[in-house]
């Protein structure tokens, strides 16, 4: 059986994790528009774990440049094609914790990649390299969040993270550990509707480093979306099944130094 694990942020770099993050949700439209908003001057915008590019290419017609950085080289290779067009982004091989941030930057903006970073390093980093007032903003959210079937699913998720070994984490019961690096301002939610076909959300599940093919192995890959097969195709019409997705933005400035755990 797969193990679920240590994962280690490794897994971002396989063609197949690479090809089946095609098919994971973009953020909602809203989102981009108010991540344009929070930069005070549309100058220089640093996108830290770019991944295939989500954040990077739908920000790049409204910034003079975009620098953006990830691990991944076969992540960066699917982000400039798709962002053929933007001469204006610079791409970055390199983990955020090593490569020299070269600012000043009009807004820093994270998706999703935020906790396989170490925090202590990059966000006093990031407080550096960032113009006075310009601020973080940290994304998540592009998996179903709202639907008929999302108890099932669920479900289906918890138990295969419990074959792997690994304990599902409740983020209601322990903050994340980079939340004491930033003074938070403000968090909202952007909520799109969702239309896809059965096998393509079942291929973007493949994108995540726990649910990686290379991870899972062949007989566990094929059984987990035989499962989920089964769970989703009640719902569906014509071979689509419809969701909401909710995608949350975290806005704040990074700290040089953790705060204070002292009563």
């Amino acid at each position: 059986m797969f193990s679920a694990v240590h994962r280690t942020g490794e897994e971002f770099d396989d063609s197949d994790v690479v090809e089946c993050y095609a098919h994971r949700t973009p953020y909602p439209p809203e989102l981009h528009h108010r991540l344009v908003e929070l930069a005070r001057e549309p100058g220089h915008a640093l996108d830290l774990g770019c991944g295939p590019g989500k954040l990077a290419n739908a920000l790049a017609p409204h910034f003079g440049r975009i620098t953006a950085v990830d691990p991944s080289i076969l992540m960066l290779g699917a982000a400039r094609s798709l962002g053929a067009d933007h001469a204006n982004i610079t791409w970055v091989q390199g983990r955020s914790e090593h490569v020299p941030l070269l600012g000043p930057f009009d807004i820093a903006v994270i998706g999703a990649a935020i906790h396989w970073m170490r925090p202590e390093v990059v966000l006093p980093k990031l407080k550096t390299a960032l113009r006075a007032g310009a601020p973080l903003a940290l994304v998540n959210g592009d998996e179903p969040s709202e639907a008929e079937w999302i108890e099932a699913y669920r479900a289906h998720v918890v138990r295969w993270i419990k074959l792997g070994g690994a304990i599902p984490r409740d983020p209601t019961k322990t903050a994340p550990t980079y939340l004491n690096w930033i003074n938070i301002l403000g968090q909202e939610s952007f909520v799109s509707e969702v239309s896809q076909d059965i096998d393509e959300l079942i291929e973007a599940e493949h994108s995540r480093a726990t649910w990686s093919r290379a991870t899972m192995g062949v007989n566990a890959a094929i059984q987990f979306d035989n499962e989920l097969r089964l769970i989703l195709r009640p719902y569906a019409e014509e071979g689509r099944i419809s969701y909401r997705v909710r995608s949350n933005l975290l806005v704040g400035f990074p700290r040089s130094e953790p705060k204070s755990t002292s009563a």
